[in-house]
């Protein structure tokens, strides 16, 4: 087992082996430029029809004008045929993060009918799951405000 080196940088511990000791460091600038970022792994019940979720994933982009937000990004989406089922990846400012999901919220909701979904994933309705994560400069808290929009 290599020896492993621990090192602090911004409150942050990293762990690496003794071996990489010389590799130069890359840290995230986010929080030294005051980006309060957090991130939604929104869970859809829709894989098969691509438009759909695409539809979705634009709604979480989109302010009221229909202008893209400067300030979200969808990260990732996806999705498996089986369980009929689509994971979007949504990061934002903390402050726009809650507006990006309720969009994308009542796209699913209009988009998808619950009385034909068919998968092998048991799923409570349309949207089934809202986790919210820090990404950097705030804390679970926020994401629980967040969450409670």
């Amino acid at each position: 087992m290599l020896p492993f080196r621990k090192e602090t940088i911004e409150d942050r511990t990293l762990e690496y082996p003794e071996e990489r000791k010389d590799m130069t460091k890359i840290t995230m600038s986010s929080s030294r430029l005051g980006l309060r970022l957090a991130v939604c792994l929104l869970n859809i019940s829709e894989a098969r029809r691509k438009y759909i979720v695409e539809n979705v994933a634009k709604a979480a982009l989109l302010e009221t004008n229909g202008q893209k937000h400067p300030e979200v990004s969808v990260l990732n989406i996806f999705s498996d045929q089986e369980y009929n089922r689509s994971v979007i990846t949504i990061a934002a400012s903390v402050a726009e993060l809650g507006n990006s999901i309720l969009a994308a919220c009542l796209e699913a909701f209009q988009s998808i009918d619950m009385e034909v979904q068919e998968g092998i994933h048991p799923c409570l309705g349309a949207v089934d799951l809202i986790p919210i994560y820090p990404l950097s400069g705030i804390g679970v808290e926020e994401c629980g405000a967040v969450a409670r929009i």
